[in-house]
């Protein structure tokens, strides 16, 4: 059986009249919400009508789900992010299908409440392995972006087959930390918003001086012992790619985003833009790496075989880039590329760099992951990053050592380029 939860948008329909009171007014306010992808705010009529009801309900924890917050931290989009991991018994839903409203109030020390939800779809689970699947736990990530400051947090996790729900309340003090103290953060004190990153105009650099870019997005999660892609590893791929394109001057963009654990590209655009800005993030949110396939087991070498492909088509592109940024965290592959993989180079671009990001448990460099060994066999850069204030000196560092190249001349080609020296 394949457990996968799925996160659905909300359609119009009738509320059963034969519902209990508890249930009737979960339905009234899912069923009043539009097309929901990610925690999103509510309208202003059904965060009423949900402020009431997480007032005045006082039904006990019977869908016995733990629902752990997660200390605050400052992205890649300079915001201040709280995150929280809901883990459900999946023997509480008896294997049958279920949809799972996820629903957190927010709010301000002196201020107005923000509430937000998202609805999950769980499948059915198969008969012959509902008993063996039955003892794992289902596990949901949410989380929102804010101001410094203190704030109350309440989570309400309700089935909406059977109305049993669970909740937590706890107080939340964000704050930047010691080290992140000149850090600018880009939402006020006291602002809720979601955590989902918004696309912006990208706008192309037209004046000569903008750089062709491919950039290699590595959507892995942050934590490597965790297979699954959170929230806030969502927020990070977005954050740091956004910031990217807002420092970097592109004369032209082409984005690849692929997984590693399951050997696949999971978007492309020659010519990325705002709308596939928004496309990414949905490949994205729909990405459950807890799934892999049996057949890709089976392909010990898929996932090296994609990443010199990638270079490969880079290194003999009849328009190549000025520059390749692999963006993305630290790996757990930690193979040597072996020169004789790799092309020749057909020109003296592009410059590649891989801009590597350690989690906060990761003080000093240890052995090179996959990534780095790829980008030294082609003479690149690899810059380390730790914080967000990290990325924007590499890339400051990065723009002054890649210039946008010169048209070839008409009537050849650029000329080759000799391998680096061992």
């Amino acid at each position: 059986m394949k457990l996968v939860l799925k996160r659905m948008g909300y359609s119009m329909g009738p509320v059963l009249l034969k519902r209990r009171l508890l249930l009737v007014s979960l339905s009234v306010w899912a069923l009043a919400v539009p097309q929901v992808k990610g925690q999103k705010p509510l309208s202003a009529a059904d965060s009423e009508r949900m402020g009431h009801f997480l007032d005045s309900d006082r039904s006990p924890d019977l869908l016995h789900c733990s629902i752990q917050p997660r200390r605050p931290t400052l992205d890649f989009a300079f915001r201040l992010d709280v995150g929280y991991l809901v883990s459900c018994p999946l023997s509480r839903f008896e294997g049958r299908a279920s949809k799972v409203d996820v629903v957190a109030r927010v709010t301000p020390e002196g201020g107005k409440s923000t509430i937000l939800g998202e609805r999950y779809l769980l499948p059915e689970a198969n008969t012959p392995t509902k008993a063996n699947q039955l003892k794992q736990p289902v596990e949901m990530s949410g989380g929102f972006a804010v101001g410094e400051g203190q704030y109350q947090v309440e989570v309400l996790v309700a089935d909406q087959s059977t109305g049993r729900t669970s909740r937590r309340r706890w107080r939340a003090h964000v704050a930047r930390s010691h080290g992140q103290g000149a850090a600018l953060v880009s939402v006020p004190p006291g602002t809720v918003i979601p955590m989902g990153v918004r696309p912006w105009p990208i706008k192309m650099d037209a004046s000569g001086r903008g750089l062709r870019l491919t950039i290699l997005l590595d959507a892995a999660p942050l934590d490597t012992r965790n297979p699954a892609l959170r929230a806030w590893d969502r927020a990070f791929l977005l954050g740091s790619l956004s910031s990217l394109l807002k420092q970097i001057p592109c004369a032209s963009v082409r984005l690849r985003a692929f997984n590693l654990d399951q050997q696949r590209e999971l978007f492309r655009q020659d010519a990325f833009d705002d709308a596939g800005f928004i496309n990414l993030a949905d490949s994205l949110r729909n990405l459950e790496l807890g799934t892999v396939s049996y057949r890709v087991l089976q392909q010990r070498r898929g996932w090296l075989d994609m990443l010199l492909e990638y270079a490969n088509q880079e290194l003999i592109a009849t328009d190549p880039s000025d520059a390749v940024i692999i963006l993305g965290p630290r790996t757990h592959y930690f193979t040597k590329i072996p020169r004789g993989m790799l092309k020749g180079r057909e020109t003296p671009n592009p410059h590649f760099c891989y801009f590597e990001y350690f989690p906060g448990y990761f003080r000093v460099s240890q052995l090179p992951d996959t990534l780095a060994s790829l980008t030294k066999r082609l003479d690149g850069t690899v810059y380390e990053i730790f914080s967000p204030a990290d990325l924007a000196r590499s890339i400051q560092k990065m723009l002054a050592r890649v210039q946008p190249r010169a048209e070839p001349p008409a009537a050849g080609h650029w000329p080759a380029r000799p391998a680096p020296p061992q």
